[in-house]
């Protein structure tokens, strides 16, 4: 089950999600988002669980921006463009980022050795 909840998908996108295959498609969203993360970072319990829901909830919040995946709207001299990733579910490369345990240790990193490894 994912982190992130309808309701925090609601928040995020700033208008109601009521029909019920919408519901049903933003928590299938979630769990795919999610079961992509987890093919990366298997122990999701390791993860920073706020950064965890922001990422699940902003892959889904891209995808219902825009569901049918269009690349370029068009009027008159009016072109915009949208990213070829918003057709799916998609990870970007900043949210792997920010996804990534990093150690919050020191600067520093000792490497140990034993006195074994040194004798020839």
């Amino acid at each position: 089950m994912a982190v992130a909840t309808l309701d925090d998908v609601v928040t995020s996108l700033g208008r109601p999600i009521t029909e019920t295959t919408e519901v049903a498609q933003v928590a299938q969203w979630l769990g795919d988002a999610e079961m992509q993360i987890r093919l990366r970072f298997p122990d999701l319990s390791a993860l920073d669980q706020q950064v965890l829901a922001y990422v699940e909830r902003e892959a889904v919040v891209s995808r219902l921006r825009n569901p049918d995946g269009y690349q370029y709207e068009s009027i008159d001299d009016y072109r915009y463009g949208l990213p070829a990733e918003s057709r799916r579910i998609t990870i970007t490369d900043e949210w792997w980022a920010m996804l990534a345990p990093t150690s919050r240790g020191s600067f520093y990193t000792v490497q140990m050795s034993s006195p074994l490894d040194i004798i020839p």
